[in-house]
This record gives C-alpha cells, sequence and structure tokens, in this order.
C-alpha cells in the first residue's frame, strides 16, 4: 500500500550579522515519490567569491547539500541525499539557494536547515517538514521535457486528494528561474484568468479544460520559443495549504522552421553573389544590340536583302537555316542538308546567297516585294541539334499614301488616317445613313444610322479602330478616321450616303501601300564579329563608286584627339579598300564584303567587338560623286538575352528568399511589427531596384514607361498601407490610455493618412487600367498630389501621438514639420534661386542637404522623446525610410519643373550593386546572427532588425537621391575619362603599328592589350 504525506513546512528566518535569508511563506505538500522545491534566497545577490551554501538536518546533522569554491560539492553529501537534492546552480549568482529534493521517502520528514556564509554576513532559515496524511499532494513529471523551438509541449501538473474541486483556492504556473517569478497561466475561483499571464505567455498556453474535474492541471505551451527554456512551478492552494511541483525544459534545439531560415539566408547570399558575379563579367554575358534604318524606301516590286550572319567557327556539318514570318511563324526559306527550298508563297522570290553560306552568310534576298510581305522576319541557325544564334531579325514596315478628295498623304504604320466624305447639308435629315465599305469585299467598315453610329455592326478587324468624327457629321462631314493603320488595310473603300433608303452621295477613298521601310536588329557578344547591313535596290557600277562606314557620334572638338578623319572606320574608293585611311582603332577589325559590293551589298564586317566601339556608325554611298543612298546602325551595350534573363530572376530570387526567412523567423521568434514591416518591404524591393537598374531601358514598350514612371511609387503607396495598417494596429492597444481629445485625434491622423494613399492609388488605376481621361480624372490628380505631399508630415505626428510623446514635442512637430516641408516643395524660392544666378547643380545640393538634415532633426527629436523605447524607434526606421523613398519620389516627378531627376537621372552600377547585393549579404547575415544567438544564449543581439533591415535601405535610397542630383556632373566626368582612354589607346595602337613595320618578323608575335572602357559596366 503506498504511503501518502503532507509536508507541512514551517519557515524561519533567521537574522544574523545583518543577513536576511527568507523560505516559503506556506506549507507544502507533495507525494511520496515526487520532487519538492525548498525556497531560499536572500533579497540583494551575493558576489560568488567566498560563498557557501549549506543544507543540513538539524536533528541528525546529516549534510544534504553544499555550495563551496563556486561549485556544488556532491561527494561530501550524505549517501541518503546524493542524486536527489540539487542546487539551481545558475541561478545561486542571483541570490536564489533553493533546494529540490527528488524522490521523496517517508524518512525525508524532519528540519532542514539553509545556512549562507558570505564574506563578511552569514544568516539561515529553519525549514520544519511534518506529516499529514489525505490532505493534499501535487505531482508532476520526474523527468526534464525536451523540445525545439516550434514545438508545442505539455507540462504536467495533478492533484491527489480527497477535496473537492470547489475548495481549490487557486492553480498557478509560473516560471521561477528568473530573476522574479513569471506568471504563465493563472487559475482562481474556478475559472481560467489569461489576461494575468504575462504578455511574452499570451495566447500560447491554455488548461485542458475537460480534464480540469479530473484534477489535471497540466499545461499545454505553444509554440515554444528559445526564452521558454527554465524551470515551471506549479502551485496548488487549497484549504489554507499549498503544495507544488517542478517541470524542467530544457534543450531547445534547432527546430524545422530555424534551419529553414538558415537555408533560406545562405541561399539569399549565394544568389546574391552569383547576381554580382554576372554584374562584373566579362564579354561572355554582354553584347551588342544593333539597330539598323536606312534612308531610304523600298518600294513595291523592288527587292530587300535582310540580313544574317553566322561567325564561321561555329558551322558545322549539320547545317540547318530557317527564315520565317515572326507572327506567323511561316516558313519563307529553308536551307538544309546544303540544298535550299522555299515556301510556295515565296517560290522564285526569296534566294539565299548559296556562294556565301561557307562564310556565314545567311541573308535572305526577298524580290517583288508585295503588300503582304509586311511584317517581322527572323533568321534561325541550326547546328546539330541546338540553335547556335537567333541571329537577326527584320522589319518590313509599311508606309501608305492616302488618296482622296484633298490630295495624297503619306502615312506610316500604326498611325492615323482620315478618309474623306463630305455631304451637303440640305442631305441631312434624321433618317440619314452612311455606310463605309471595303470596296473589294464590301466588309462593312463603319455605320452610322438613327443619329448614331452603330459600332456593334463593324467588322471585327474594325472596331474600336473606325470612328466617326461625331461632332462634325452635324456640317455634312462624315469622314472616317481610322486608327492604328495595318498592312492588310490598303485597299479602296467607299462611303454612300442613303436618305430614305436611296443614296444621295457616293465617294471613294483609298489606302495604298507603296513600299517598306526596312528595320534591321542584330545581337552579338563581346569578342565575336558583327556585320554592319547595307544593301542597295540595285547593283550600281564600279567606276566612280565610294562606299564610306564613319562613326556619327565621336565629337570633333578641338580639345579632342579624334579629328573628322579619325572617325573613318572604312572606306572603298576606286574598285578596293582603303586600309590605309582607316582610323587606326579599326584597322584589321573593319572589313567590305569586296567581292559582293558590285551587287548592291556594301555592308560592313566588324571583328573582335570591344565595350567602346558602342556607338552610331553610317554609311554613305555615292556614285560619280553623287549621294546615292545611306543606312545607320546603333550599336548598344547590353546583356544578352539569356544572360538578362537570369539576371531578371536574380533580382527577384534573393528578395523572395529572404521574404520566406522573415516569415518563418517572425512565426517562430519575431514580434509582429517587426515581422510585417520586413517581410512587406522584401516583397515591394524589387521593383525599386527594377527601377534603379542600369539595364532599365532593355525593357521595351508598355513595361518599361511602367517601371520608369510607377515601380516605386507603387512600392512607395504599397509599403506605406500595410506598415500604417500594423501601426494602427499597435496603436489601437494603447488607445485605452489616453484621454478622449488625444483618441480622437490618433484615428483621425490614420485615417487621412489612408485617404491620401487611396487617392492615389486610385489615380493610378484610373489612368493606366481602366484609361480614362478628362477633366473629373484632372481634377482628382490635383487632390490626389494634394493629398500626398502632406504624408510626410502626417506619418512623423502619428508616431508621436502613438507612442506617448505628444506633449511639447509633439507640438513642435505639428508646426515645424509643415514649415520644413513647405520650403522643400514650394517653387518660388526655387524660382528665385535661379534668378539669383545659382547654378542648378548647387541649388540641387543645397536641397539635397536640406532634405537629410531635415530628416536627421526629426528621427532624432523623435528617439530622444521616446527614451529609446524598442518598438518606437524601430517604427522610427521605418518611417524614415518611407520619407526618403517619398523624396526621391516626389523630385524624379517631371512635373517638377526646376528640379526634376527624371530628365538626366544616371543609374550607376556601384549603387545598383549596394542595393540588390550588398543589402541582402548585410540583412542576411544580421538574421542568422539573432538565430544563432537566440537559439543558443536565448538572448537577441539586436532587440529589432527593423533596426539593421531599413537603415540600410535608406542608404540605397539615399546612393540614388545623390546619384539623381549630381548625375550629369557624374555622367560628365565618366565621359571625359572614356575619351582619354581612348585618346591613349589610339596612341598605343600607332606605336605598335610603327614598331611592327620597323620589326616585321614578330610581328604575328605580338597582342595588343584592349583596355576596358570607363563606361563598360554600365
Amino acid at each position: 500500500m503506498e504511503l501518502l504525506m503532507i509536508l507541512l513546512v514551517t519557515v524561519i528566518p533567521v537574522i544574523s550579522d545583518g543577513l536576511s535569508v527568507r523560505g516559503p511563506s506556506a506549507p507544502l505538500v507533495a507525494p511520496l515519490g515526487s520532487s519538492v522545491v525548498l525556497l531560499c534566497s536572500v533579497d540583494e545577490p551575493l558576489p560568488v567569491e567566498g560563498l557557501e551554501v549549506e543544507w543540513r538536518r538539524p536533528d541528525s546533522e546529516t549534510l544534504v547539500h553544499l555550495y563551496q569554491d563556486g561549485a556544488s560539492q556532491t561527494e561530501v553529501q550524505q549517501q541518503d541525499y546524493q542524486d536527489r537534492a540539487h542546487f539551481f546552480t545558475e541561478e545561486i549568482q542571483h541570490g536564489n539557494f533553493s533546494l529540490r529534493l527528488d524522490d521523496l521517502r517517508a524518512e525525508d520528514e524532519g528540519q532542514y536547515t539553509c545556512t549562507v556564509h558570505g564574506q563578511q554576513d552569514s544568516g539561515e532559515t529553519v525549514v520544519q517538514i511534518n506529516i499529514d496524511v489525505e490532505r493534499l499532494l501535487v505531482s508532476g513529471s520526474s523527468r526534464s521535457i525536451s523540445a525545439s523551438v516550434g514545438e508545442d509541449v505539455t507540462l504536467n501538473c495533478s492533484v491527489d486528494s480527497h477535496i473537492t474541486l470547489q475548495d481549490i483556492e487557486q492553480v498557478s504556473w509560473k516560471k521561477t528561474d528568473e530573476d522574479e517569478e513569471i506568471q504563465v497561466l493563472l487559475y482562481q475561483d474556478n475559472e481560467i484568468l489569461p489576461e494575468a499571464s504575462d504578455q511574452r505567455y499570451s495566447d500560447r498556453v491554455e488548461f485542458f479544460r475537460d480534464e480540469i474535474p479530473k484534477f489535471n492541471f497540466s499545461l499545454r505551451l505553444k509554440s515554444v520559443r528559445t526564452e521558454d527554456k527554465g524551470v515551471y512551478m506549479c502551485e496548488v492552494l487549497a484549504g489554507g495549504l499549498s503544495a507544488n511541483t517542478t517541470v524542467e525544459l530544457e534543450r531547445l534545439g534547432f527546430s524545422v522552421s530555424h534551419i529553414m531560415v538558415l537555408i533560406l539566408c545562405v541561399s539569399a547570399s549565394g544568389s546574391a553573389l552569383l547576381l554580382c558575379c554576372l554584374i562584373y563579367c566579362r564579354s561572355l554575358h554582354k553584347g551588342f544590340f544593333g539597330q539598323q534604318t536606312y534612308n531610304h524606301q523600298f518600294n513595291l516590286g523592288s527587292s530587300v536583302v535582310l540580313p544574317c550572319h553566322v561567325d564561321e567557327c561555329l558551322l558545322k556539318k549539320n547545317l540547318k537555316v530557317e527564315w520565317r514570318k515572326k507572327d506567323s511563324e511561316t516558313l519563307v526559306h529553308l536551307y538544309e542538308d546544303g540544298e535550299s527550298r522555299a515556301q510556295q508563297d515565296y517560290q522564285d522570290r526569296a534566294h539565299f546567297f548559296t556562294d556565301q553560306i561557307q562564310h556565314g552568310n545567311f541573308s535572305l534576298r526577298l524580290d517583288d516585294l508585295r503588300a503582304e510581305d509586311a511584317g517581322e522576319y527572323i533568321c534561325r541557325v541550326y547546328s546539330g541539334l541546338f540553335t547556335v544564334n537567333r541571329t537577326a531579325e527584320t522589319s518590313l514596315v509599311p508606309r501608305f499614301n492616302v488618296k482622296g478628295s484633298s490630295g495624297n498623304n503619306m502615312v506610316p504604320l500604326g498611325e492615323s488616317v482620315v478618309l474623306l466624305c463630305q455631304v451637303d447639308k440640305s442631305l441631312l435629315e434624321n433618317s440619314l445613313k452612311v455606310e463605309w465599305r471595303r470596296a473589294d469585299s464590301e466588309t462593312l467598315v463603319h455605320l452610322y444610322e438613327d443619329g448614331e453610329s452603330r459600332a456593334k455592326k463593324q467588322h471585327k478587324d474594325y472596331q474600336h479602330r473606325a470612328h466617326f468624327i461625331t461632332d462634325e457629321i452635324k456640317d455634312g462631314n462624315v469622314s472616317l478616321r481610322l486608327d492604328k493603320v495595318r498592312a492588310e488595310d490598303a485597299g479602296k473603300y467607299t462611303c454612300k450616303v442613303y436618305r430614305e433608303q436611296d443614296c444621295v452621295h457616293s465617294a471613294d477613298a483609298e489606302l495604298e501601300m507603296l513600299g517598306f521601310d526596312v528595320k534591321c536588329h542584330i545581337l552579338a557578344p563581346l569578342g565575336s564579329s558583327v556585320v554592319l547591313s547595307s544593301h542597295g535596290q540595285k547593283p550600281l557600277p564600279v567606276e566612280g563608286l565610294k562606299v564610306e562606314w564613319r562613326r556619327t557620334d565621336v565629337d570633333s572638338d578641338s580639345d579632342s584627339d579624334f579629328s573628322d578623319s579619325e572617325t573613318l572606320v572604312h572606306l572603298y574608293q576606286n574598285g578596293k579598300s582603303r586600309a590605309d585611311k582607316q582610323q587606326q582603332d579599326y584597322q584589321h577589325r573593319a572589313h567590305f564584303f569586296t567581292e559582293e559590293i558590285q551587287h548592291g551589298n556594301f555592308s560592313l564586317r566588324l571583328d573582335d567587338l570591344r565595350a567602346e566601339d558602342e556607338g552610331e556608325y553610317t554609311c554613305t554611298v555615292y556614285s560619280k560623286k553623287k549621294h546615292v543612298i545611306s543606312a545607320k546602325t546603333n550599336l548598344i551595350l547590353r546583356l544578352l538575352d539569356p544572360v538578362f534573363r537570369l539576371h531578371m530572376s536574380l533580382v527577384f530570387c534573393p528578395n523572395v528568399l529572404m521574404l520566406l526567412a522573415f516569415v518563418l523567423w517572425g512565426v517562430s521568434e519575431g514580434s509582429v511589427s517587426e515581422t510585417v514591416c520586413c517581410c512587406a518591404l522584401y516583397f515591394l524591393r524589387p521593383l525599386l531596384l527594377l527601377w534603379a537598374a542600369p539595364y532599365i531601358y532593355h525593357f521595351t514598350g508598355k513595361i518599361n514607361s511602367l517601371i520608369l514612371k510607377y515601380s516605386y511609387v507603387v512600392e512607395y503607396l504599397a509599403l506605406s498601407v500595410v506598415v500604417y495598417s500594423a501601426l494602427f494596429t499597435s496603436a489601437w492597444q494603447k488607445l485605452l490610455n489616453y484621454d478622449v481629445f488625444e483618441r480622437a485625434m490618433i484615428i483621425v491622423l490614420f485615417v487621412i493618412v489612408f485617404v491620401c494613399c487611396l487617392c492615389k492609388i486610385i489615380y493610378i488605376l484610373v489612368t493606366e487600367v481602366g484609361k480614362k481621361s478628362g477633366r473629373i480624372v484632372k481634377i482628382f490628380d490635383l487632390v490626389a498630389d494634394m493629398t500626398f505631399q502632406i504624408l510626410p508630415t502626417l506619418q512623423f505626428i502619428l508616431l508621436f501621438y502613438t507612442f506617448g510623446a505628444a506633449g511639447e514635442a509633439g507640438l513642435i512637430m505639428i508646426v515645424v514639420l509643415p514649415v520644413l516641408l513647405m520650403m522643400m516643395t514650394n517653387d518660388r524660392w526655387l524660382y528665385k534661386c535661379f534668378r539669383l544666378g545659382l547654378s542648378e547643380s548647387v541649388v540641387r545640393t543645397v536641397m539635397l542637404i536640406f532634405i537629410l538634415v531635415t530628416n536627421v532633426l526629426m528621427i532624432g527629436l523623435y528617439i530622444f522623446t521616446l527614451e529609446n523605447q524598442t518598438d518606437p524607434i524601430g517604427w522610427g526606421c521605418v518611417m524614415v525610410f518611407l520619407q526618403i523613398l517619398w523624396t526621391v519620389m516626389y523630385f524624379t516627378d517631371a512635373a517638377y519643373s526646376y528640379l526634376s531627376l527624371s530628365r538626366d537621372f544616371q543609374r550607376y552600377v556601384s549603387v545598383y550593386v549596394f542595393g540588390s547585393v550588398a543589402v541582402v549579404l548585410l540583412n542576411s547575415a544580421a538574421l542568422i546572427t539573432e538565430l544563432i544567438l537566440k537559439t543558443v544564449n536565448g538572448d537577441r543581439m539586436m532587440a529589432d532588425l527593423r533596426f539593421i533591415v531599413f537603415p540600410s535601405e535608406c542608404l540605397f535610397a539615399v546612393s540614388l537621391l545623390i546619384s539623381g542630383f549630381s548625375g550629369s556632373k557624374i555622367a560628365g566626368c565618366l565621359k571625359s575619362c572614356q575619351t582619354k582612354v581612348r585618346s591613349i589607346r589610339v596612341r598605343r595602337s600607332s606605336q605598335q603599328n610603327q614598331s611592327t613595320e620597323m620589326n616585321p618578323l614578330n610581328a604575328g608575335d605580338q597582342e595588343q592589350n584592349q583596355p576596358d572602357s570607363v563606361l563598360a559596366q554600365t
């Protein structure tokens, strides 16, 4: 039969030599075999040096346990207490000398004396243990509990007694190994009181409600954190007696979420470093994008050459060349197995230069040009199983001649044209009907009937493109406006006017296609060769023929080392190439296709492409001193398409990985506000990176304009909405501490902030997505801009009111900030600065200093008034970044006429690398450090990661501001350096040529070292 014990503990504090030693204040009860804590502590911690703590049984002088010389002396314990009596060693330095006695036995009954000897004082307390059977027994877990961070654990505590549930006055769970006991969860008067829990355990602890009637008060601790490690005591009070049991939670290791955070941070750092390598890599990843245009039109019925060239070293036996129309993938011509085959529609019209294929010339000659030939053509070269190079694209852009009653008008593709039709006003009646049709197919282009346009009856090809000029119909003008003219729109159109079903007027208009503008696009990597195309419509006699290729973008100032003759890339004259006339930099690199010149091929092959070859090249052809044709090619240094796509993915990849890392960090360790702000930033920061990227102009069309105009604006708006929402949630918990006026002020300020952001968001959606315009939209734009300019003021005022600094400092902010903001955004004083003769660069520099100093003063005052509170300062870092981002957005707005940075904004690789690589590396290192320290030591190095994340982002945004304010000067300096490098290079090349002529035997062994262009990285 199991024996039950009731341990009545009587506390006798003894004061000796001024040292007060305290023990528990109420009796303790525990069953046989359980553990009990005999409390013994002093008010003030004692130095460990010379400290001695002794627990004894005074009735038998048995030594229960001894702490001496900074360690537990287990070897001097009485044998019955070995492995059962333990100090809380880590707590001794804090003045806690309590003893945990495990596996209670019947013979443990009696008195226990805790004697503390310090360097000068000593004291003791005596604990009397008496037996009272069948009263109050509390049992728990006999072993320590291990868990990983993020898991849920159960801490056992059950009451084994003959008392009823109503007799239990209180059950409390406390964490006892801290300097002060921490309330974990409380059960009192038959109710669970979660509001009594310490904030760090809020919403993470609970009783098993269904088990309470069974006297089971076990605790479930959810989402274990590193700081949860320690000793927990379940204390039960009933009938004036108390009993307790302890559970130790130890060995908190890395959880799955911790490991995932580490993996994500390392992956983000690796992808950022890969992006850095990709940015600074050499020729294999960079190349030239060439745009070629002719100054003349290729008429219908004539011939045009679509250029396509590949390096001879890439050619293999299994060669296949395809020319296709890009829009429909229609096969135009095919070269395979040494034979040429043309598609039926191009039979006898599409030809390869067969004898030139062995030299890599896959250009296509298209004869007898027709209207249906309009479109884009692409050349693909296959060698073996792989595509060697998507070598070239050529666009045949039609030009139209509009014939009508008012004469002829030339219209390019994609523009609008008006087909005229005018009737006498006397014919205008309510029953008027106007039909515009295609004369060749009777297709209904548009219909006007019963006083309105019948757009639903239009042919689908003309919907949203063909329109009547409605306001002028009352004057008899029933002309038709045709927008976005296409190649298939060529043909005759008939306008018929009916009155009571009788045709009373008819007019014809013709949209005639005259010919094509030819635009060619080529792509070639650095170090390879590129062909700058130039073809005539017909062969020219060699006699009296002169062909010049020149660099037309090189300055020929008197101060420059380059004269007009030095821009000559190559010259063909008197039936041969004149290499002696070439500029030194292009000798042995620029070559004509000499045998093809007699056939009208004036193209130039430029070998060993270098970064400094970027620029505009013009081919001018003279026949018997008469100008015949000219063609231009613009070589632009850019990333190759596959590398560009990889580059884009590496911009998004590190930020997405860091976003996921912060999400997992917030789930396991971080605070809500810290996690929300950091996650929102990393979700949106690729928008600012795209805008700051040097390759932004590689995007084309709508994507380019949207990124340049709205990317960082969207980041600011979205981040503001998220931040203000999280801030409002934080402020809502503090509203009860404010009086009615301040509470109303905070709510009103938040409402105004949200309205300001929503106004700007709605305006962007209406203009860009809805394509709406008009007076109302302009008024809305004005309102949106006005409200948008007060956001910086509101955000600082919000912080002061939210975190209880709304006194004198808040009043200063309310008065000073609007004044500073008006000075910063007022055009009048800028205009007066310009009238005083100050240069734009001086005004910009002063403005930049003023903005930065203002922000520093505001955040300094803010931190000073908040007395270094952790959460408010974290919000301050966020608001400073929003302010700087607002400044970038404001001064890059084209509407800001005086200091708009959008006119000459320079994008530098160093700034871009700092934002896309260095910031990610810094933040990932900070997150890894915080994670390791929190897991190992239970403490964080930095109270809030916003102290690192947002200041680093502020540095990036300020760098963008500085580059924007002084961009023109930096660009001028770089251009000057580039010119100087080119002049040195030319002189070196000249010296090498002279030495080669003097020593021809060594000419073949010499190699030219090609210095990089200063601007090669951009």
